[in-house]
């Protein structure tokens, strides 16, 4: 294993997540494989933005961070990422022990201690959840405690639909405490 400081990580991750695009130009779908990294690149500290056309912004930030160019894929540990679009503001955030962000599709998946919000002000709290970036679906099939202003609540999962800032608490809903 060989660690490396930020900047050759996030040159490496370009690379593969973030085809540059100019004004203009239409996004060139991502390479197989990072250009001249055959083995896993580490790194620390890192804050990370993914940005492309017709898509929400990731913001992740990590602890530690391990680039694995044969699985196109980057190992996040004690991380934070948000979602953005434009004016509307945050949409989701979520904070984990370990997660995993796919970088040909930005689907993310996060493990955990997972907690965190949504733009209307609920809270979570769960083992796992899931973002898949083409739908806009925010998700858990695990159980779940969500906080909001109206209480507290526990099921068998959650979806959240980022387009509409919809949350749907699934199966077996209880109330656990209202104001």
């Amino acid at each position: 294993m060989r660690w490396v400081h930020l900047a050759a990580f996030c040159t490496a991750w370009l690379a593969v997540a973030s085809p540059c695009v100019a004004a203009g130009e239409a996004a060139k779908p991502a390479a197989s494989r990072v250009p001249g990294v055959e083995a896993e690149v580490h790194v620390t500290g890192m804050t990370f933005v993914v940005s492309r056309p017709g898509q929400r912004d990731l913001v992740l930030e990590a602890r530690r961070a391990t680039l694995r160019p044969d699985a196109n894929k980057a190992e996040l540990f004690d991380a934070t990422v948000r979602t953005a679009e434009g004016s509307r503001g945050r949409q989701f955030d979520v904070t984990c022990d370990r997660g995993e962000l796919d970088l040909v599709t930005n689907d993310f998946l996060a493990e955990g201690n997972v907690h965190g919000s949504t733009a209307e002000g609920q809270r979570y709290e769960a083992p796992w959840v899931r973002y898949e970036t083409a739908s806009g679906l925010f998700y858990t099939d695990a159980p779940v405690v969500l906080r909001d202003r109206a209480g507290t609540y526990r099921g068998d999962g959650f979806r959240y639909h980022t387009n509409e800032q919809r949350f749907e608490l699934l199966g077996n809903v209880s109330v656990v405490h209202t104001p």
